[in-house]
């Protein structure tokens, strides 16, 4: 049988010692954990600028697409815009055009009376019947303007309203107050609010009143 060899073990403590440095550091590690504390590797500062670099190319990428919604919106608003203004516009030149239209188509009855007043006054030497018509045409005219809310300006006896008279001369005159219609030499007309026609008037002149 062969003869076992004795093998002697140093264990001084030169040689043990760096073993016991490492378990105390684990130890500490371990303390430090269980207190909360761990120790956090800071980023690089290379890491740190690609990083942002990284944000800021997201956050410029989310602003294009923001940038281009509100543009395609913004063209739609003015596309739009711009068909209803020229809806609006060709509607405002019809109105105009055909503003007159239903008063023209009255008013053909009135001249073709007319006409037929004519025609009967080369005829006819009846005055009394040539009045009548020519009276029957007046009141037909007068009823059609007056259904359009044209209406005569009132003007002798008034006080004179530059908003509706319009003065061409002036008479001394002690029965009326100075600056009153005398004399009216065209009648005037309004629709409504609007003067259509101003009444041509005479007033008085009277320095006591």
């Amino acid at each position: 049988m062969k003869k076992r060899k004795k093998v002697e073990v140093d264990l001084s403590i030169d040689e043990i010692d760096e073993p016991e440095e490492e378990i105390t550091t684990q130890e500490d590690q371990k303390q430090g954990i269980a207190n909360g504390e761990m120790a956090v590797e800071e980023p690089s500062t290379e890491e740190v600028l690609e990083r942002s670099v990284e944000e800021l190319a997201c956050e410029l990428d989310e602003s294009r697409g923001l940038a281009l919604d509100y543009l395609n919106h913004l063209q739609r608003l003015t596309a739009e815009f711009d068909n209803y203004k020229k809806r609006m516009d060709r509607e405002r030149s019809e109105i105009i055009e055909y503003a007159s239209f239903d008063l023209v188509a009255e008013l053909i009855d009135v001249m073709e009376n007319m006409e037929r007043g004519i025609a009967s006054v080369r005829e006819s030497e009846d005055r009394d019947s040539i009045l009548k018509g020519m009276e029957m045409v007046y009141n037909q005219l007068k009823s059609i303007l007056e259904s359009r809310g044209l209406e005569p300006i009132d003007a002798v006896g008034q006080k004179f309203d530059h908003q509706c008279h319009e003065a061409m001369m002036k008479e001394p005159s002690d029965e009326c107050p100075n600056n009153t219609v005398i004399e009216e030499f065209q009648r005037g007309y309004r629709i409504k609010d609007r003067v259509v026609r101003y009444s041509k008037v005479k007033l008085s002149e009277n320095k006591e009143k």
